[in-house]
């Protein structure tokens, strides 16, 4: 029974047929064919009476295309938090209205927005327990095989790396086609990319004819031994199982909160700290800016870069912190950090990212990066920003058109 109090609408009659179109939504009917047709009062009312209540698959929600019809409808200051239903359920609030009839359909579409974002959650727990069978299955093959070889007296191959392609073959690739490979040969030469700094990374791109763009460069270190899709997805999983969940429900409740200021006419977090308003329209990254920040109008932006080994260390609270000392050792510049811990976090080389006033500053970031994290930091670099031909260019993006222009010109004198 929702806690509604009873209305004329709430009568008893009428809930004894709501409860009728619950128990059918419940029992895997469709609820956007008994909607149809029914008045406003009754879907308000059978959504309060559904929540809590998580659909057993996206089918019996309405299928895909109903999930995302009603987790678009969430307003974009709340949409960040859609991976967290009862996170957004407690955040999202809205004005009452004198008019009934609309506060009735904004409760609706509430509704509708939590229980689509608790079936869409629902669907990737379930699809992350299907990838563990599998990978149980595939490990239970694996062994079997093992059992039958050495039956059979038959010694294990090794490993074979043997099939890179040749160096016209690889001049074919590019992108994540090109790391694939790249990773291959890096593992037959028994190369560890991922203890590589970036600029060793593109150095080893271009010796081996490789033309990887500014993704993989951005990308975190362990990817770079991926050689397939597949593999990388695998880890990426297994990465993700180790954030702990009250630190990425902290670490959401700080997004959102920071996103909120951002829309406020008071930015600052501490003296010499604050949130930039572009942080608001922002779906990826939250922006800072400490002390004078950096000069928009410059072409030359100096960058370093950190990543931990640990994020169930980047606490809200330590990140804060972090920025406080920056602040306190004299740094002039912007900082960013990623909004989402388990997906984009774990995905990233450069996971907090300070954008110097001067390369002096972007140095100096480093340098406090270095003391006040220590032994946690995994990642570090420093680069440079810049507008080539009119064009703004990351460092990212000027790394990857070295690689691509290098082995053009290294081709041409081989072919």
């Amino acid at each position: 029974m929702s806690n509604l109090e009873y209305t004329p609408e709430r009568l008893p009659g009428v809930q004894k047929k709501i409860d009728e179109y619950v128990n059918r939504i419940k029992n895997g009917e469709s609820k956007e064919s008994i909607f149809q047709g029914l008045p406003m009062s009754f879907r308000t009312a059978i959504d309060e009476d559904l929540v809590g209540w998580t659909p057993e698959s996206a089918e019996q929600f309405g299928g895909n295309e109903s999930i995302k019809n009603a987790i678009d409808k969430i307003p974009s200051k709340w949409s960040s938090l859609v991976h967290d239903p009862e996170l957004l359920d407690e955040m999202w609030t809205m004005p009452e209205y004198i008019d009934n009839e609309k506060n009735a359909q904004m409760k609706a579409v509430k509704a509708e927005a939590i229980l689509a974002a608790k079936a869409q959650l629902l669907q990737h727990e379930n699809e992350q327990k299907a990838d563990l069978l599998k990978q149980q299955q595939w490990q239970n093959d694996t062994d079997n095989l093992e059992e039958i070889r050495k039956k059979l007296g038959i010694e294990k191959p090794p490993a074979n790396h043997e099939d890179v392609l040749s160096i016209k073959d690889r001049l074919k690739l590019n992108g994540w086609s090109a790391s694939y490979e790249l990773a291959k040969i890096a593992k037959k030469q028994g190369v560890d990319l991922s203890k590589i700094s970036r600029e060793e990374y593109v150095d080893f791109a271009i010796d081996n004819f490789l033309a990887i763009d500014d993704t993989q460069l951005r990308i975190a270190p362990w990817q770079r031994m991926g050689t397939s899709v597949e593999e990388v997805l695998l880890t990426n999983r297994e990465k993700r199982a180790l954030i702990n969940n009250d630190i990425e429900k902290a670490f959401a409740r700080f997004c959102f909160n920071i996103q909120e200021k951002a829309r406020s006419n008071n930015r600052v977090i501490s003296d010499g700290v604050r949130v930039r308003q572009g942080t608001k329209d922002s779906n990826s990254w939250l922006f800072f800016g400490i002390n004078n920040g950096i000069d928009k109008k410059t072409n030359e932006t100096y960058k370093s870069y950190i990543s931990l080994k640990d994020l169930n260390t980047m606490t809200p609270e330590r990140f804060t912190n972090f920025m406080i000392a920056l602040k306190e050792a004299g740094y002039n510049g912007d900082i960013k950090i990623f909004q989402d811990l388990s997906e984009q976090g774990v995905r990233l080389n450069d996971q907090i990212v300070m954008h110097g006033g001067s390369e002096d500053d972007a140095r100096l970031a480093l340098d406090v990066a270095e003391n006040f994290f220590g032994a946690d930091l995994a990642e570090k670099s420093l680069g440079m920003d810049d507008i080539i031909d009119g064009e703004s260019k990351s460092y990212s993006q000027i790394l990857a058109k070295r690689i691509k222009d290098t082995i053009k010109q290294k081709s041409e004198n081989l072919f």
